[in-house]
């Protein structure tokens, strides 16, 4: 009887719907409820024209990134396409790291932007969120 295979391995537990909210959640909840208001106000009445054209080129990049996932069904996303494309191991870690820097800077807008409506409702004692995204000690 030959040894148990014991490395680990990735698997892939986020399937299409898990997928598809997560990108949908990131997109909806910093896009439309977190900075809805920076873009009206630089924008102004074109400010639907502004989400429209945002949409049409992240339309392109979804279907780029299904074509890809497409060809090569593993774990690591970016990293993988650019280690089959360029052969780089070095350029794929770089990219998978920039991936994961992009994840927590998405999470900490939607926290911000969290933070600030929360803010609108609920005043937190001795702290203020001020328009930039800084806080002020009022104590």
């Amino acid at each position: 009887m030959p040894p148990a295979d014991t490395t680990p391995a990735l698997r892939r537990d986020v399937g299409l719907t898990l997928f598809v909210l997560y990108g949908l959640g990131n997109i909806i909840g910093a896009g439309i409820y977190v900075l809805v208001g920076k873009v009206a106000g630089v924008a102004g009445w074109q400010a639907p024209f502004a989400f429209m054209l945002a949409a049409f080129i992240a339309l392109f990049s979804g279907l780029s990134y299904g074509e890809l996932a497409a060809r090569y069904p593993l774990s690591a996303g970016e990293a993988v396409y650019l280690d089959r494309a360029f052969g780089r191991r070095l350029l794929s870690m770089a990219v998978g790291l920039l991936i994961a820097f992009a994840g927590m800077v998405s999470a900490a807008t939607l926290a911000l932007g969290f933070v600030g409506y929360f803010n609108e409702f609920f005043q937190v004692p001795g702290v203020r969120l001020q328009a930039n995204g800084t806080t002020e000690r009022l104590i």
